[in-house]
């Protein structure tokens, strides 16, 4: 009767750790591009405005953590360039300014392959402020980035973000974001400044045997 009881035990334990070596592990990547970034204004007059796209970097990592079958939360942080150009035309002459700004964000997708192959994803991100600069006419002024009057824009930005792409059977893959930010970023009451992007990232993924 032991005898029977302890092979019974050991099959269980055995089937169970069977179970947790062919559930997936969490998988590494790292991946860069370049984000097509712009940026929303909206002032008291009512005079809603968008600027034209700005081409900069991006960088990245992720951290992919699965939790049910073809399912997983993927936290990641990347540096991100945001900001626009416009034109501004007065008394017969256009100027065009070149913001950029510099960002830590890190997303917080919600993710879903069923072969590995095509992806998507969704979830909150969450970016901070580093550094920023004006250009127009060759010169350039820094932006600063704080909750002070006396600052820019305010640093920290809350976001939703997109994900789609397709990873090959050598682990490389494309992927598109688009992310749009929802809080209010001026200092100044008598408008509002929100960024948006959609980034194009070639990565790798380092999956686990």
């Amino acid at each position: 009767m032991k005898t029977k009881l302890f092979i019974l035990q050991v099959l269980f334990v055995t089937c169970t750790l069977s179970s947790f070596a062919q559930k997936p592990k969490p998988v590494f990547s790292i991946s860069a591009g370049i984000s097509n970034a712009m940026y929303f204004t909206d002032d008291d007059y009512g005079e809603d405005n968008s600027s034209d796209i700005m081409v900069g970097p991006m960088a990245g990592v992720t951290y992919r953590i699965p939790f049910s079958k073809g399912w997983a939360v993927q936290p990641g942080l990347f540096y991100v360039q945001k900001g626009g150009v416009e034109d501004l035309s007065g008394y017969g002459e256009s100027v065009k300014f070149k913001t950029s700004l510099n960002y830590l964000e890190m997303p917080l997708d919600i993710y879903y392959s069923k072969r590995n192959r095509f992806f998507f994803g969704f979830g909150p991100s969450f970016g901070l402020g580093l550094s920023g600069k004006m250009k127009a006419e060759g010169e350039s002024e820094k932006i600063s980035f704080g909750s002070g009057e006396e600052n820019d824009l305010k640093s920290f930005e809350v976001g939703i973000d997109l994900l789609g792409g397709f990873q090959f059977k050598n682990n490389l893959f494309i992927a598109v974001n688009i992310n749009t930010g929802l809080n209010n970023l001026a200092t100044d009451d008598t408008y509002k400044y929100m960024n948006g992007y959609m980034g194009i990232r070639l990565g790798y993924v380092f999956a686990g045997n």
